[in-house]
């Protein structure tokens, strides 16, 4: 009996082992940079990542020449701990701009941009598989110059797209379309009606059913702008417009819902006297009115990332000056439902890869990097992309950076936030 006790012990903690080293694996985090698959587009920038079923990332970036004249999607897959396992230059298919990239309920994978129609712009989208290859590509003809610039997933099948519109008068107008995706199929398209010079930024899908649309309120010469926020009901009709009062001319903005309704809203931008860049956070009511605020400063914020308790991530980059040129170093902060930051970190020279340079490169001419997307996977953790102007070598880097290019970049945090 003590030997059949003294062999289930030791089964049990093989058990135990082997669930703990499973942990492990779910929540790997760190670092992690992927090198440019051709050799005619240098520059890379993810824009967009979704979570797969089995909880790989698919990333979704734009590749770019040299000179930055000629722009094609980029496509990969990671596992879950960081290791790239598909990449795919769609080097046939320019594109103008990318925007969205979403796995649906039949495991389509579906990507969204904007691409040069002639003289103007037009909405494109495509079907990719599992390897990135496009098996289907949608283009609508436009009279008028369309951008789509942000899409939301409503149920799975159905997706909700905000464009810009530039009508006869050169006046912006934002249009939303309601699109069956595994049918590709237009449900409906309809312009919110304003007399106002208006261009979309962002379209969240609320808990409630309705719809917000952030956007971008311009002057009549368009010299500036400020932000406009409308909550719409699922058939497109707006219930309320309002203004949020900010500095002008903002670099980004982007918003989202926590648990109790409440609407999460920021924008970064510079302070010019000061040379310095920080990022405004907004707490609006329900009905879109200020509830609190806070500045955090020393952050470019791109957007945020809702975590649970009401906790979200800012994500972008700090903008600062180093050895008399200006950088910037990529950078997130952690901040609580009381809008107070609990953690924040900013790459540096102790972080992957300045850490693999000599010393010397790395304190002289340091990466310059910045994350201009995010999500929230479904284990907790957080994943954070964008790019990082770097060495395709870090280990024998070129002390005079002749040898950098832009290269896809992801961090991946745990649940507190850290990596």
């Amino acid at each position: 009996m003590k030997q059949a006790a003294s062999v289930f012990k030791k089964g049990c903690l093989i058990i135990v082992l082997i669930m703990a080293q499973a942990v492990f694996v779910a929540a790997q985090t760190g670092i992690f940079y992927y090198p440019n698959p051709s050799e005619n587009y240098v520059n890379n920038k993810l824009l967009a990542l979704t979570e797969a079923p089995n909880q790989e990332i698919y990333l979704l970036g734009k590749l770019s020449n040299a000179s930055y004249e000629k722009s094609i999607p980029y496509f990969c897959r990671v596992d879950k701990r960081g290791n790239l396992l598909i990449e795919n230059p769609l080097t046939k298919h320019q594109v103008y701009d990318l925007s969205a990239l979403f796995i649906l309920n039949n495991q389509r994978v579906k990507a969204f941009g904007s691409r040069r129609q002639g003289p103007i712009f037009a909405p494109w989208m495509v079907t990719l598989n599992t390897k990135g290859n496009i098996v289907k590509e949608k283009s609508d003809y436009v009279v008028y110059s369309t951008i789509m610039n942000d899409v939301t997933n409503i149920d799975g099948k159905n997706l909700m797209i905000a464009e810009t519109k530039v009508d006869n008068n050169k006046l912006y107008n934002i249009n939303l379309v309601k699109l069956d995706a595994e049918k590709d199929e237009t449900l409906w398209s309809k312009r919110i009606e304003s007399n106002q010079n208006e261009e979309a930024t962002t379209v969240v899908a609320l808990e409630d059913g309705n719809l917000l649309v952030l956007g971008k309120k311009y002057s009549n010469d368009l010299s500036d702008y400020s932000p406009v926020l409308y909550k719409v009901n699922p058939s497109g009709k707006p219930l309320w417009r309002v203004g949020i009062p900010v500095p002008d001319n903002f670099y980004a903005q982007d918003i989202a819902e926590d648990s109790e309704g409440n609407l999460i809203y920021m924008c970064s931008y510079s302070k010019e006297y000061m040379g310095s860049n920080e990022t405004r956070v907004i707490k609006l009511n329900k009905q879109g009115q200020r509830k609190s605020y806070n500045v955090i400063l020393d952050i470019s914020a791109n957007g945020l990332v809702m975590k649970p308790e009401n906790k979200f991530v800012l994500y972008g980059s700090n903008i600062k000056v180093h050895n008399k040129r200006p950088i910037t170093k990529g950078k997130y902060v952690v901040l609580g439902s009381n809008l107070k930051p609990l953690h924040e970190h900013e790459l540096s020279q102790t972080d992957k890869p300045d850490s693999e340079m000599p010393e010397e490169v790395a304190k002289n001419l340091p990466t310059t990097s910045d994350l201009t997307t995010g999500i929230l996977l479904k284990d907790g953790r957080v994943a954070l992309a964008g790019r990082i102007y770097m060495p395709a070598n870090p280990a024998k880097a070129n002390p005079y950076g002749n040898d950098r290019n832009n290269f896809a970049l992801m961090i991946i945090l745990d649940e507190s936030g850290r990596f």
